[in-house]
């Protein structure tokens, strides 16, 4: 008996072929529905008062796939919507929408021809998370499955507070309820949150300068974190890019005793060299940037050694496909990944995919108001957390179980692009 036979009629063997008679379905109809499917329709889907908007890509055989990205939303519709011969929606039509590497290298080298990012990348990320989604529809496999991840990965989430009404748990406000909000987070398990101590001074100087006064009135919101649950609730600072150098090191320095987890975006993300410097100077890992799109912008961060996280936004930086690689990339020189997803809820499921696949995973943001309320108002499944941690819908492709009559009501704002 040769090899092959042995292993044919081995246990070995049987349980290779049952691996490959389970898979056997979903490749094939995979493959059977690759050379025919086409893309046949282009609409963006808009609701009164929400900062972000959908793409859907309607294909031959039926399937929709959904993409979002934001704000400018007048601006990202605009992209597609030109239907000179140039247009993205020209270079969109009659495609097959899972050839998802060679479209998105397409429309970027167009893009990249007029300058790249603004509302470009924004557009050009919708539809590569819109192709992802039907990727997934049509091989009847969730996403995080398609990228090589496990529905049993612990996803670690922040919760993201500002003092703005709508991210506002129960009411409650940064300078008034404090201990209430960070006792609350500790008890539901999450154990890091993320807010803003210094937007305030940064916006009476516009960040040329910080008093230590100013630094002083910044860091009563961390004691009083630190004075109501001690180390139990992790803090990040977001600090908007509002900062020049000095004052930027300044404030590192004072957050330095507080044992903070990092400081994101304290500079604009164009100078790189300007962060290596703050990055000597700072205890405190430095988050650089959802600002950064694509894997190339990402490339001189880390070999500028400008930071020690990367954070990325799916809506921004490239799609699924580009946030992939930018963790990969990372991931070589030894540096976490985070998702930022102030977003709608397509960048959430999105990111919780992608976050169950990657293997330098630090957190993902999250925003109590948003997962907890506003993604029921979208979805029949919203993604909870559950005791600090997400776990993507396990359902072909993005997973998404839209509410039902969502696209006949008033509010909603649907154009036909091609």
């Amino acid at each position: 008996m040769n090899r092959r036979d042995f292993l044919s009629n081995s246990s070995a063997g049987a349980l290779g072929l049952l691996g490959y008679n389970l898979l056997t379905p979903f490749i094939e109809s995979a493959r059977a529905a690759a050379p025919k499917l086409t893309i046949t329709g282009i609409e963006t889907v808009r609701f009164k008062n929400a900062h972000w908007m959908w793409l859907r890509l309607h294909t031959s055989e039926g399937i929709i796939g959904t993409g979002e990205t934001y704000p400018f939303n007048e601006a990202n519709s605009g992209v597609i919507k030109d239907l000179e011969w140039h247009s993205w929606a020209g270079k969109l039509m009659g495609t097959n929408p899972m050839e998802i590497e060679q479209t998105w290298e397409r429309i970027f080298r167009q893009n990249a021809y007029h300058g790249t990012g603004g509302a470009e990348m924004r557009a050009l990320s919708a539809i590569n998370i819109a192709q992802w989604d039907i990727l997934g529809q049509v091989s009847k496999m969730p996403l995080y499955q398609l990228l090589g991840g496990s529905r049993d990965k612990k996803i670690r989430v922040y919760n993201t507070y500002t003092n703005g009404v709508s991210r506002a748990i129960n009411g409650w406000t940064l300078e008034n309820d404090m201990e209430k909000i960070a006792k609350f987070l500790v008890t539901e398990g999450i154990k890091a949150i993320k807010f803003c101590p210094f937007d305030k001074a940064a916006s009476l100087t516009k960040g040329e300068y910080i008093s230590k006064n100013d630094i002083d009135r910044s860091l009563d919101w961390i004691k009083r974190v630190r004075d109501s649950v001690g180390y139990d609730l992790e803090i990040g600072c977001e600090f908007h890019s509002n900062w020049n150098l000095p004052s930027a090191v300044r404030i590192v320095h004072s957050l330095e005793p507080y044992e903070i987890l990092f400081c994101e975006d304290m500079l604009l993300q164009d100078n790189l060299e300007a962060y290596v410097n703050l990055e000597q100077e700072s205890k405190i890992p430095l988050v650089i940037s959802e600002r950064l799109a694509t894997r190339f912008g990402f490339r001189e961060m880390f070999e500028a050694k400008a930071g020690s996280i990367a954070m990325y936004d799916l809506t921004w930086c490239g799609g699924i496909s580009e946030g992939k690689k930018i963790s990969d990339m990372a991931n070589t020189w030894y540096i976490p990944t985070m998702m930022h997803t102030s977003g709608g809820p397509i960048l959430w499921y999105a990111s919780t995919h992608l976050a169950a696949a990657v293997t330098n995973l630090f957190y993902v943001e999250s925003v109590w108001p948003e997962w907890h309320d506003r993604n029921k108002l979208f979805l029949e499944n919203p993604l909870p957390v559950m005791n600090g941690h997400v776990v993507p819908p396990d359902l072909p492709g993005l997973g998404l179980q839209f509410k039902k009559g969502l696209f006949e009501q008033k509010d909603v704002i649907i154009e036909k692009i091609a």
